[in-house]
């Protein structure tokens, strides 16, 4: 069989050259009425059969893809199959969930029987037709074929996995986390104090010798910040006056107020209301906890608790522990078999090789992007007294430690990263201004540095009035760890205590939970209560507005829990496309919050108009069975199983080459293969970085992608592509799963 292997051409040949791209501009994703896969076309050379992309790789804001696609010739009785590879170069709100892209870069494409010319007019044809297709997509089938790519995971290397102090108690309670023992600030205009070093509303009356905390309908005293605190009524006026109210009906407390138990050291606290009630959750092999908000699952066979704090989980042979941290790969068969409609069915994100946990890694190597205006120039950092930087180990390079902004010194100049951007200055003063460069080695920060979460914050392309850049969930505190995801480096970190308070982004202490739904984080109280909600209000500091303090939530900031009345995780019902919004409805991207909507130009992009016209394109009469394998055969799969095409012919699949059907489990590599930018690395210019710049530079050139040996693993995709669109999990008959191997312990402290 004679095949015909075009691999890269010069990038102003591709736009006359292989035009059949341009219909996989979106790939992967749900576009709008012409959207569904295959997409069908007559010419006079013949019939093109496109089937849906299947995405390989995201780089930085690079998709690389393949897709499957057939010509019928007129005369031919069957048609001929193919297959191509591209990259593209995206866009992508997460509020919207839209994906947008634009520089299509054919790398290599794979057509029997045809010769150089005849691939060219084919592709002008294409190219003609595909002008006026609308091809907006949406997130959430980017996501789920990126989660069924057949590649090695990313797992971010040196996180801390060590337990916090995990607390049990059998009454409504909520924890009081203080870092360290309780610091004190004035409150400004008021005789009154508040403790600084926590999120939470507790005031101090120096006059009557007591303290206060409050959350939304709830106000507790105390004559010492570790308590014992008890509920009042009896509050003094200029107390309440000093805290926000916070009046929304889903942070009201009903019945009795909960207990309030103090800690000063990293903890999590888990609380049942009244003792603990258990409930099937995997038939004969799982219980679980129904009447609290923590994740608590018990194995029947050996009696093992389990506790999922921050995407981690942690086993004990009773509630005083001690606690042994168990990897997401390596939790008991029984885990993956968590019903998905069930109350705990969020806990299957945090279990290596379902389909949660896939959709949840995929997630965070997706970037949020945006346009920010080079004459940007609201951004200043204070410090606490003069500047005062401290080494960052294994690098050249330094952090301000008495600032809450993250301000870096390398390669002899500032660097300050916040709410996603990237600043410069020759001052660690200022003036500031928006970088077209990031740190030389800022990917070597260690997660045992506080400013660890601007390793994940890039910059892809700029012009002349704006810098394109994005960041990853990695910088909000999401990072995936063997196959699943967890919140937080897991590091404490030192504030800073000087005249004032500078908290550090906290792993422990506010209940960290994912909820695959809304692909995110929210922090709690063990009950859902305002406490947090009001304290999180007040520490903000309306004369900054730039950052979004208190740095305890890190960059994304505090979000609600979003819980239904029997405390599962509220959910987004596919197949809508609209994401779930968080409690307290505040953007989930960065950019487009109201303190940065200066900072974006909302009418830049680098993608280039398209008018949208009447085309001869249409769905094609045919399954969107068909697949492109990654080593450049076309597959199909049917009631019968995986068939390869062979001449005119399809052919059961060999042995060797057969799709396996059960997904692969993370090997677990480190994130610093995560390319941060397409751009060359070279010095920053000189001066306020304008002069003599130029348009935006064309993306260079990618590498053809190597054809691999075997076809990849076409049935996690095959049921990726099913899952995004909404249906229900086709048939199919896995491997059964393997004993997990014993893990090294990690015992942690008893409690």
């Amino acid at each position: 069989m004679e095949w015909l292997a075009v691999i890269p051409r010069p990038r102003r040949a591709l736009r006359a050259g292989l035009a059949l791209i341009p219909i996989l501009l979106a790939a992967a994703t749900v576009h709008a009425e012409d959207a569904d896969w295959p997409r069908r076309f007559d010419s006079a050379s013949g019939t093109f059969i496109i089937y849906q992309p299947q995405p390989e790789a995201l780089n930085g804001d690079v998709l690389s893809e393949r897709a499957a696609f057939s010509l019928q010739r007129p005369g031919d009785a069957e048609p001929t199959f193919g297959v191509l590879w591209f990259n593209e170069t995206i866009q992508i709100d997460r509020d919207s969930s839209r994906v947008e892209a634009r520089d299509l870069d054919v790398t290599r494409v794979r057509l029997p029987g045809i010769t150089p010319a005849e691939a060219s007019r084919y592709e002008k044809r294409v190219e003609a037709e595909a002008v006026g297709w609308d091809l907006s997509g949406s997130l959430e089938e980017l996501r789920a074929g990126l989660a069924s790519a057949d590649r090695e995971r990313a797992s971010v290397a040196d996180l801390e996995t060590a337990p916090p102090r995990i607390l049990f108690s059998t009454e409504r309670a909520i924890l009081l986390a203080y870092d360290g023992a309780p610091a004190f600030e004035p409150i400004a205009g008021s005789r009154l104090e508040r403790v600084a070093n926590t999120p939470y509303a507790v005031v101090h009356d120096p006059a009557g010798r007591a303290y206060y905390l409050n959350g939304a309908n709830l106000w507790y005293t105390a004559r010492d910040p570790l308590g014992p605190w008890g509920p009042t009524a009896r509050v003094p006026a200029d107390v309440r006056a000093a805290v926000p109210p916070d009046t929304a009906a889903a942070d009201r407390v009903d019945g009795p107020p909960p207990r309030v138990i103090t800690a000063t050291e990293p903890a999590e606290l888990i609380a049942t209301d009244g003792p603990p009630a258990y409930a099937p959750l995997v038939a004969g092999d799982l219980l679980y906890v129904t009447n609290t908000e923590s994740d608590v699952v018990r194995e029947v066979g050996t009696q093992a608790l389990y506790v999922l704090l921050a995407g981690r989980w942690y086993r004990a042979t009773s509630t005083d522990g001690p606690w042994t941290f168990v990897r997401g790969d390596r939790l008991p068969p029984s885990f993956a078999r968590i019903p998905p409609g069930s109350a705990k069915a969020h806990l299957l994100a945090s279990v290596a090789g379902t389909d949660a946990a896939d959709d949840a890694v995929a997630d965070a190597e997706v970037p949020q992007t945006g346009a920010i205006r080079r004459n940007e120039a609201g951004f200043r950092v204070v410090y606490d007294g003069p500047p005062r930087f401290e080494p960052i180990e294994g690098t050249r390079m330094e952090y301000a430690v008495n600032t809450d902004a993250d301000v870096v010194l390398a390669d002899g100049r500032y660097y300050a990263c916040d709410q996603g951007v990237w600043y410069i200055a020759d001052d660690p003063e200022g003036p500031w201004r928006v970088s077209e460069t990031r740190p030389t080695d800022v990917d070597e920060i260690p997660p045992t540095c506080p400013v660890y979460d601007v390793r994940y914050v890039y910059i892809y392309d700029w012009t002349p009035e704006v810098v394109y850049v994005g960041y990853l969930p990695g910088y909000i505190g999401c990072y995936p760890y063997y196959g699943t995801v967890v919140y937080g480096t897991g590091c404490h970190y030192h504030a800073w205590r000087g005249r004032n308070f500078y908290p550090r982004p906290c792993t422990w202490g506010y209940a960290p939970h994912y909820n695959p739904w809304a692909s995110g984080w929210s922090f709690g109280a063990s009950y859902q209560t305002g406490f947090l909600h009001v304290g999180f209000r007040w520490h903000s500091d309306p004369a900054r507005p730039s950052h979004d303090p208190p740095r305890w939530f890190g960059p994304g900031g505090y979000r609600r829990p979003a819980l239904t009345a029997d405390l599962a995780m509220l959910r987004n019902r596919r197949p809508s496309p609209a994401p779930l919004r968080p409690a307290d409805r505040a953007p989930i991207n960065l950019y487009r919050r109201a303190a940065n909507l200066a900072r974006v130009d909302r009418t830049a992009t680098p993608m280039p108009a398209r008018p949208i016209a009447q085309t001869t394109t249409g769905p094609a009469a045919v399954p969107n069975n068909v697949f492109a394998g990654r080593d450049g055969n076309v597959y199909r799969r049917d009631d019968a199983g995986w068939r390869i095409h062979q001449g005119r012919s399809w052919l059961p699949a060999p042995a060797a080459s057969r799709p396996s059907p059960t997904p692969p489990t993370s090997s677990g590599g480190t994130g610093r293969g995560w390319p941060a930018s397409r751009m060359p690395a070279r010095e920053a210019p000189p001066g306020d970085g304008m002069a003599g710049v130029r348009p935006r530079m064309p993306s260079p050139p990618h590498p053809a992608p190597v054809i691999g040996s075997a076809p990849g693993n076409l049935e996690r995709e095959f049921r990726g592509r099913n899952r995004a669109r909404g249906g229900p999990p086709p048939p199919s008959e896995p491997k059964p799963p393997k004993e997990p191997k014993t893990e090294k312990e990690h015992p942690g402290r008893n409690h």
